[in-house]
C-alpha cells in the first residue's frame, strides 16, 4: 500500500500544478493546452526543469530563476493541497473503486473553484459545466445513487432555493456560488448536499468573524465563498459516514 500512496501523492502534485494552470487561465481567457508557461513579470519561458510541482519552488526559494521576482505562493499551496488531499482520500475509499473516483473528482473541482474565486472572485461557467457532465455521466451509466433520480432532485432543490435566497437577499450569495452547489448536488445527493450546505455555512460564518475580528474583513464587503464550500466538502467526504452516524434516524 505505502508504493500505492506514493504513485498517488506525486499524482496529486502533478494535479495540483495542473489545477492552478486551470484556475488561473480559464478565468482570464487563456488557453490551458498549445501554450508554454511563462513568468509573469519577464515573459521568460519556463523550461522543463521549472515545471517540476514543489521541487522547482523549492529549488529557486519561491523566486523566478530568470528575473529573481517572487513567486506566489498560492503554486506550492495548491500543489501540496492537492498531493495531500487526494492521499487521504485514496486512504479513507481504499480499495479502488467508482467511489473513489468520484470523490477524486469532487476533490478535484474545489480545488479548482477555490483558486478561481480566491483570485478573481468568479468561478467560470465552463468549469461547472464540465464538472456536472461527468457527474452526469457517473450517475446516470456508472454508479447511480439509490433512488438514482436522488442527485438530479439535489441538484434542483439547491439551484432553486439558493437562486430565490439570491434574488431575495439582494445578491447575499452569488451566481456561482449557486451553480457549484448544483454541481455538488449532482455529486453528493440530497443528504450529503444538505451536510455540505450545512457545513460551509458554519465555516463561511466563522471565516467571515475572524476575518472581520483581523480587519481583513469590513462590513458590507464581499469575500470569497469557495474556501468555505470546499472546506465542508472535504469534511463530508472524508467524515461523513461518522457525522451522519450521530442521526440514525436519516
Amino acid at each position: 500500500m505505502l508504493t500505492e500512496v506514493i504513485v498517488i501523492l506525486m499524482l496529486g502534485l502533478v494535479f495540483g500544478s495542473f489545477f492552478q494552470v486551470v484556475g488561473v487561465r480559464v478565468p482570464a481567457g487563456k488557453p490551458i493546452a498549445w501554450s508554454r508557461s511563462e513568468c509573469p513579470n519577464c515573459n521568460s519561458i519556463l523550461q522543463a526543469r521549472d515545471l517540476f510541482p514543489v521541487f522547482s519552488f523549492l529549488s529557486t526559494l519561491g523566486r523566478c530563476r530568470y528575473c529573481s521576482t517572487r513567486i506566489s505562493s498560492q503554486y506550492f499551496i495548491a500543489e501540496i493541497s492537492t498531493a495531500f488531499f487526494f492521499v487521504l482520500v485514496y486512504v479513507r475509499y481504499h480499495p479502488l473503486s467508482i467511489e473513489m473516483l468520484v470523490a477524486l473528482l469532487v476533490l478535484s473541482l474545489v480545488i479548482i473553484v477555490t483558486i478561481t474565486d480566491l483570485r478573481y472572485m468568479r468561478i467560470p461557467n465552463v468549469i461547472l459545466l464540465f464538472f456536472a457532465s461527468l457527474f452526469v455521466l457517473i450517475r446516470l451509466f456508472i454508479d447511480a445513487h439509490e433512488p438514482w433520480w436522488n442527485p438530479f432532485f439535489a441538484a434542483a432543490t439547491i439551484f432553486v432555493t439558493l437562486s430565490f435566497i439570491s434574488r431575495l437577499s439582494g445578491g447575499g450569495i452569488g451566481g456561482g456560488d449557486v451553480k457549484f452547489f448544483a454541481v455538488l448536488g449532482l455529486a453528493f445527493g440530497f443528504w450529503d448536499l444538505l451536510l455540505v450546505f450545512f457545513l460551509s455555512t458554519l465555516f463561511g460564518t466563522l471565516i467571515g468573524l475572524a476575518a472581520f475580528a483581523i480587519g481583513r474583513l469590513k462590513t458590507g464587503q464581499p469575500f470569497p465563498f469557495a474556501p468555505s464550500i470546499a472546506s465542508a466538502v472535504v469534511t463530508v467526504l472524508l467524515f461523513g459516514d461518522s457525522i451522519w452516524s450521530l442521526y440514525p434516524m436519516v
